[in-house]
């Protein structure tokens, strides 16, 4: 029996139906079932400029499903990248963590490969490109979103509007050559096909060249319960047990592998082709932690959808005995906030605080809730309790508002109060 978690919505949304794919992303079986329905859902980065964005705004079905032979989590039913992020609303730069993030990403990567020539997918508004740039690194930039792309072409990055295909690698080798480097950070998992990701990586780097990916990891996914990850955009949950077996499809063999907090959780692996590389004991390190945890089992995986299911019935609960004549906000307007709020139909709160000049401004996909700057916030009724939806940033977040003296909720790994 697998979970169920269905909101109801008017008749005015839109239904779009999807179309399914039948085999795993991994390993290629045809045997997945559904792990936990989420019914009818907005899409996660879908804010709503105005009236007219509200009126047309549509749900898909959110159904995420389990491969019965190597345990890889996935949404087998994607989304037309096209519709995705064709009005993208996450600036990398905007989040001084990634920044940060990012600036040592790129000493590490040059400490430790010394590249001259380097490309990124998933590139957004350029926040790897730019301490590579400050390094020396040649870099160049290929990501789907046009107005994320402006934004790094105005920062005067070289960036390629599209998605990182076998055509794209040889338009950039004919350009610049080979490479001696291809990354992307949370941008692999986005994508229905990988195997164009590794074709096209292949086309493209030199002989002895290496991919870096850095992904959501789905060992932090199973232990923190972070369901309100699984959202249309992530079509992929990889441990380095699937990952491996996807690589070594291509052509590719993993020999680094470690896990960063980038997103709440996230696994970066170094990997080379087949015959040149040399696997380090992290590899095999790793492994064994996941083979301990259990997340190489499907059969782990119906207890964590059955574990969520639980979490929002509580924090929908919870939430509701505390409304009557109290003021709720929540923080953090990510894609997150969109599985939450609509998840556990909170569509009467006040408002959704996010410092992206992107989303504040706009209103919350699925119940259109205000989303206010940090300044709007301060101005504000007092709120007696804040929902903090970007809990992986709580630190900063409390940080930044230390004035505030209500009750600050944090959803995850379970609800609690402070």
């Amino acid at each position: 029996m697998y979970g169920q978690c269905s909101p109801k919505y008017s008749d005015k949304h839109t239904i779009r139906k999807v179309e399914m794919s039948a085999e795993c992303r991994a390993c290629g079986s045809s045997q997945l079932k559904v792990l936990v329905d989420f019914g009818l859902m907005p899409l996660a980065g879908g804010f709503l400029a105005n009236d007219h964005d509200q009126a047309a705004e549509e749900l898909y079905p959110l159904v995420v499903h389990i491969c019965e032979v190597c345990a890889l989590v996935q949404i087998c039913d994607p989304i037309d990248h096209n519709i995705l992020f064709r009005d993208y609303s996450f600036s990398a730069s905007t989040i001084p963590g990634l920044v940060h993030h990012f600036g040592d990403y790129a000493a590490w990567l040059h400490q430790r490969f010394h590249p001259d020539r380097v490309v990124e997918f998933g590139a957004n508004d350029g926040v790897l490109l730019s301490p590579l740039a400050s390094l020396g690194i040649r870099a160049v930039g290929v990501d789907v979103s046009e107005n994320i792309t402006q934004m790094a072409r105005q920062r005067g990055h070289d960036v390629i509007t599209a998605a990182f295909t076998p055509d794209i690698a040889t338009q950039i080798r004919e350009s610049i050559g080979r490479v001696d480097l291809v990354t992307g950070s949370n941008a692999f998992a986005h994508n229905a096909d990988p195997g164009l990701i590794l074709e096209a990586s292949e086309q493209v780097l030199t002989e002895g060249g290496r991919l870096c990916l850095e992904l959501m990891y789905s060992g932090d996914l199973y232990e923190q319960l972070q369901w309100d990850t699984l959202y249309h955009e992530h079509l992929t949950f990889y441990g380095l047990s699937q990952l491996l077996i996807l690589l070594r499809r291509y052509g590719f063999e993993v020999e680094h592998a470690e896990r960063i907090p980038m997103h709440g959780g996230s696994l970066r692996v170094v990997a080379a082709r087949l015959g040149e590389a040399s696997p380090d004991a992290s590899v095999r390190e790793l492994l064994e932690y996941e083979e301990r945890l259990g997340i190489t089992d499907a059969a782990k995986w119906h207890d964590f959808a059955q574990r969520s299911l639980r979490t929002i019935d509580v924090v929908k609960t919870v939430f509701e005995d505390l409304r009557p004549g109290r003021h709720i906000w929540a923080y953090g307007a990510a894609g997150k906030a969109t599985m939450w709020v609509n998840a556990c139909k909170l569509d009467y709160l006040e408002g959704v605080v996010d410092a992206s000049p992107l989303r504040a401004g706009k209103r919350m996909p699925g119940t259109h809730t205000p989303i206010c700057s940090p300044e709007e916030f301060r101005n504000s009724t007092r709120p007696d309790v804040v929902l903090v939806t970007a809990w992986n940033y709580l630190d900063a977040i409390r940080k930044g508002e230390s004035w505030y003296g209500g009750l600050w909720a944090v959803p995850l790994p379970s609800l609690s109060f402070s």
